[in-house]
């Protein structure tokens, strides 16, 4: 990290200390006690309050956070430091002072992430501290420890018990207490439990059966579960989460940077299987610093997992050489779009301003998250001049049963498709240049949604088959609707969902088939073929070109997007002379007017999208059992506006008994077809039906007149 970007995540934090002024609040029984947000004792409360103390004591002691021209001095952040310092010790259990809702907080599973996330905060702050505070410091870290030590069990799981995160930051406490309080009668003892936690932490399938002797303990004998997948996939929320492997990584930092300061090595079971995660990760983040979350998220857009990847880079350059500046510097950028359009110092208050007096605990919480992390780099950097030379080495394929994940990303392509996700299924075909493009929810999924305020999708049958320079995958998933306003009723189901995906060896294109059904008489709201999700929001500058077989123009989102229109477009489209859709149906641009990407039981937007559609209906009304509600098939690529012409002009779409089919008949190239059977029973599959007399089935390489496909599968081949 240069001087030029570390200066400008100091800037961003000194902003938001300013900004911040207007959360903090003096507590009236004793006036040296100062909250961030609720100040509550659950475990965000405390949480956020701790993140939150971490940014003020950075900015307060660094010569490179300048308050000069602000409303506030350094001396004046200090003092708030050490007041929320001190308000946080006062009121753990083991304290003398309660919350602000009445309660002292202490002693859960996850209690400990927060001092971890305030640790360094509390080093920096060392010639400031009173032998009162010294003393609740260790008061507080041997009461959590004691309580991890004799009370809290180890636990871990691919799906249930899923707990890579939480005992690596569990362990990580037991390490830090033995180290820094040696003469306690149980550091030994925190030292064996840290070991097992950290043996669970990454842990993986075959961990189980390993003779690995790491740090004098054999692996298999202190094995409880794996929480990784051995193709490093992780099912953390039940789905294939990018953002919590990420959070295991900041972790494991956090405790590597405590050590360096204090000149001694972790132990080596801290890293263990470090360096796999982090090439699975590496490959998972764009160039600019944005996370790749093939599997989606389950939060609000680009916070909380997201801002935990800058520990995790610091730790991969000091610990693994691996050279990450450009994901700082782009990912500076990235933060200063969105506070230049906040326009106040905040992180958030634009895309999620919203809420702000909505849910006061959760709006702090993601404003401190950013706080925190940025505090840690300049605290780091600073300190120990963190340097990696290395380039990373990234996967260009990947796939995982479980989940039914494909994965390629070969040329400037990022191609994916995930079942097992947040919003399930969702698939991606992005450039590898242009981050903003990335967005997930129902992303090529064709979502069917009923009047319930919660949609389930409930995973049938799917498979993945990886070839080179791509994969096929294809299944079926049963949309349900539940929690109705109406008191009793149950769960429904509304549609079964039909997908066949394949990533061509192009480099460039996907071929897409989407089919769905009702499966009983039903009452629907919405739903979406095609479903091409574009973010138009603060990180583009609210604007995308859209040239379509109808026309063309500017398209201004985010919050600038006042209206509900449908426009027909044509059969196809291309985004920012970058990437082009071409579709068998007319196409609709849906323009929802407002933010639609949302958490927390649709009650909070992140991120508004232009979406491409074909069919959509957003009318109210019954089918009939068995209506087909969703056809169609279309074709994506990289290009531009000549490309996607191009593309629609190659797009063929034959009628095959037993089949839905999409092909490209190029005449310069290799041509492909995909078929999917979306039958009850096998059908048999003749090249003759195309006018050739062999084909070539591209994900085994068989060349030959007739296959067989048995129903819900899929068949890519070449010609």
């Amino acid at each position: 990290m240069n001087q030029q970007v570390f200066k400008g995540y100091a800037d961003l934090l000194r902003d938001w200390i300013v900004f911040s002024q207007k959360h903090l609040y003096r507590c009236p029984e004793n006036k040296n006690l100062i909250v961030y947000g609720a100040g509550e004792h659950g475990h965000w409360g405390v949480h956020t309050q701790q993140k939150a103390f971490s940014g003020f004591a950075i900015a307060a002691t660094l010569p490179e956070v300048d308050f000069s021209g602000t409303p506030i001095t350094k001396e004046e952040v200090l003092e708030e430091a050490l007041g929320m310092l001190r308000y946080t010790l006062r009121t753990h259990k083991s304290g003398d002072s309660i919350c602000t809702d009445g309660q002292q907080w202490g002693y859960n599973w996850i209690y400990a992430l927060g001092i971890e996330r305030m640790y360094h905060a509390i080093e920096v702050l060392d010639a400031y501290l009173t032998e009162d505070d010294r003393t609740l410091i260790r008061t507080v870290l041997i009461a959590e420890s004691e309580f991890i030590l004799n009370e809290y069990t180890v636990r871990a799981g691919l799906v249930e018990h899923n707990m890579p995160e939480s005992n690596l930051w569990n362990g990580a406490i037991l390490y830090r207490t033995a180290h820094l309080y040696p003469e306690l009668p149980n550091a030994e003892r925190y030292k064996e439990k840290a070991r097992i936690f950290f043996a669970n932490g990454m842990s993986i399938e075959s961990d189980e059966f390993s003779d690995d002797v790491v740090s004098g303990v054999r692996i298999r004998d202190v094995f409880v579960g794996a929480n990784m997948f051995n193709s490093r996939a992780c099912n953390h929320h039940r789905y294939m989460n990018v953002g919590y492997m990420n959070i295991c990584l900041s972790n494991i930092a956090m405790l590597h940077f405590f050590f360096k300061g204090q000149n001694v090595p972790c132990e080596d079971i801290v890293y263990r299987h470090l360096p796999e995660m982090w090439e699975f990760v590496r490959t998972m983040t764009f160039e600019d610093g944005r996370l790749l979350r093939i599997g989606g998220d389950s939060r609000i857009r680009y916070s909380y997992c997201q801002d935990y990847a800058l520990p995790a880079w610091c730790l991969a350059e000091d610990y693994l050489n691996e050279d990450c500046s450009n994901l700082f510097e782009g990912w500076l950028e990235i933060l200063r779009t969105e506070t230049a359009a906040n326009g106040d110092g905040s992180f958030l208050s634009n895309r999620c301003g919203g809420f702000e007096c909505r849910t006061p605990v959760y709006y702090t919480r993601l404003e401190s998250d950013r706080a925190n992390v940025i505090s840690m780099i300049l605290y780091w950097y600073s300190r120990f001049n963190v340097r990696g030379e290395k380039e990373s080495k990234l996967l260009t394929s990947w796939t995982d049963e479980y989940h039914g994940a494909g994965f390629s990303s070969s040329g400037n392509r990022y191609a994916s498709f995930v079942w097992r996700s947040a919003e399930r299924p969702q698939a991606l075909l992005v450039p590898k240049d242009d981050s903003s493009l990335a967005e997930w929810r129902y992303n090529l999924g064709a979502p069917v949604l009923g009047v319930g305020r919660r949609p389930v999708q409930r995973l049938g049958d799917y498979a993945v088959r990886a070839f080179e320079g791509g994969f096929l995958t294809v299944g079926n998933c049963l949309a349900e609707t539940e929690d109705f306003i109406a008191e009793g009723q149950e769960a429904e189901s509304l549609a079964n969902r039909q997908i066949a995906f394949a990533a061509l060896p192009d480099e460039k294109t996907v071929l897409v088939i989407q089919y769905a059904k009702t499966t009983n008489r039903v009452f629907l709201r919405e739903y979406a073929g095609t479903f091409w999700s574009i973010p138009n929001d603060i990180f583009n500058k609210r604007q995308r070109y859209l040239s379509y077989e109808t026309g063309e123009g500017y398209y201004t989102g985010g919050d600038y997007a006042r209206r509900f229109e449908m426009i027909p477009i044509g059969h196809y489209v291309t985004v920012d002379h970058k990437i082009g859709l071409a579709s068998k149906d007319p196409l609709t641009l849906v323009r929802r007017g407002e933010r639609q990407v949302t958490v927390r039981k649709k009650e909070i937007t992140s991120l508004y999208c232009e979406e491409i559609c074909s069919p959509f209906s957003m009318e109210p009304r019954w089918y009939d059992r068995g209506t087909e509600i969703i056809d169609t098939a279309f074709a994506m690529a990289l290009g531009n506006e000549s490309d996607t012409k191009q593309l629609s002009r190659e797009l063929f779409y034959p009628t095959i008994d037993g089949f839905k089919a999409v092909g490209i008949k190029r005449a310069d190239n290799d041509s492909f077809l995909l078929i999917a059977n979306f039958g009850d029973g096998d059908a048999v599959f003749s090249s003759n039906a195309i006018g050739k007399k062999t084909v070539t089935d591209v994900a085994t390489g068989e060349t030959r007149d007739t296959f067989t496909v048995k129903a819900g599968d899929a068949l890519l081949v070449r010609f």
